[in-house]
């Protein structure tokens, strides 16, 4: 790897980020497709075999197709592949959160700091990062829990834990890569750091997240949705035999679509993060002037390891932190509410039409 002049970095809007974003994906398609797929294809095939043993000799159709009325009458292949499944689900973790992540955050920041890095540099360059990553990553889920038991207390858990359990697992817990890859943080500092960073812009985040969500869903969500009512108007068309092998295809094609369509949407989203982490470091820590000053001999890398600060003392959730988290628990409150009433003027506006087709 050679090295190369220190990248000019400035603070970006959302707009740009998700710009920005695209743009480094484009010119680095196949290499961070690659850096996922290797990974994630294999193992999403095998868990799909897995699930369609499971499925075909579940308690749907049993051992002989015919349905199985107690735990006794399911074959053993059956609790052999739920036990396959856990396995296969804990080596994706991983591997797809670990491993590859690491190595996708490695070669996004390096292409992004202007040192080229293609598949197989990035997953030489990681060297034992993983290994941190995943540790933290299962601390992070364990501080998930807490926050869990925290939306129980009355009151002000009520009122704030919706929005700080948001905006924990879909910003903070993302944010933890990036640290435990570039700066050499793990464990509870990594956490902590992430939060650090993160609540200094809460609502630019809350924006930008929810584009990405968005985006997810519509990527993702969108063909699934399409499938899956394509096949349900099928299997009301057909008998009981004829609907349950429609049932297996509708699982066999929803699945294949979820393995292509996130093998396309993964590598964005850790894309748009890390670029996400560096703009909150430009804004909050002048890591654009630390570049600048900065001899370009020593490195981009060195540069943002070497200026990362230690986590903020003090009290780790001020009054402003709570504040916030209520007024995005007010938000997801109202967005959960219209969705719900919007499900139930549809349902009656399909019964009335159904009704006065009856009546017809």
């Amino acid at each position: 790897m050679t090295a190369t002049s220190m990248p000019t970095l400035r603070p970006l809007g959302i707009g740009e980020l998700l710009d920005q974003s695209i743009r480094l994906y484009r010119r680095n398609f196949l290499s961070f497709i690659g850096i996922i797929a290797v990974v994630q294809i294999p193992l999403g095939l095998l868990q799909f075999g897995l699930s369609l043993v499971t499925l075909q000799t579940g308690p749907l159709f049993g051992p002989s197709g015919r349905g199985a009325s107690d735990a006794s009458q399911l074959s053993p292949l059956y609790f052999a592949s739920l036990a396959s499944t856990v396995l296969v689900a804990v080596v994706q973790l991983i591997l797809v959160q670990g491993v590859a992540t690491a190595a996708m955050t490695r070669a996004v920041a390096d292409n992004y700091l202007g040192t080229p890095t293609g598949f197989s540099a990035a997953y030489r360059r990681i060297g034992r990062a993983w290994l941190p990553l995943i540790g933290t990553l299962f601390l992070a889920a364990v501080v998930g829990v807490l926050l869990t038991i925290w939306f129980l207390v009355p009151c002000v858990g009520w009122a704030t834990g919706l929005g700080l359990l948001a905006f924990y697992g879909a910003v903070i817990v993302p944010m933890v890569a990036p640290i435990v890859v570039l700066e050499g943080k793990r464990g509870w500092p990594a956490v902590h750091r992430a939060w650090d960073l993160a609540r200094r812009r809460f609502w630019p985040l809350v924006g930008f997240v929810t584009l990405i969500l968005i985006f997810n869903l519509i990527v993702i969500g969108g063909p699934n949705l399409v499938i899956q009512t394509v096949f349900q108007v099928l299997i009301n068309r057909q008998v009981a035999g004829g609907a349950a092998g429609l049932g297996v295809a509708s699982v066999i094609v929803q699945s294949l679509v979820s393995l292509i369509f996130s093998l396309l949407y993964v590598p964005l989203q850790l894309i748009a993060f890390t670029l996400l982490y560096f703009d909150l470091r430009v804004r909050t820590e002048g890591l654009d002037l630390a570049m600048l000053t900065q001899d370009a001999a020593a490195g981009a890398e060195a540069v943002v390891a070497g200026q990362a600060p230690e986590p903020e003392r003090g009290g780790l959730v001020t009054g402003r932190d709570l504040g916030n988290f209520f007024l995005l628990s007010l938000g997801l409150g109202g967005i959960y509410a219209v969705l719900i009433g919007a499900i139930f003027v549809l349902a009656a506006l399909v019964g009335l039409a159904l009704g006065g087709a009856g009546v017809g």
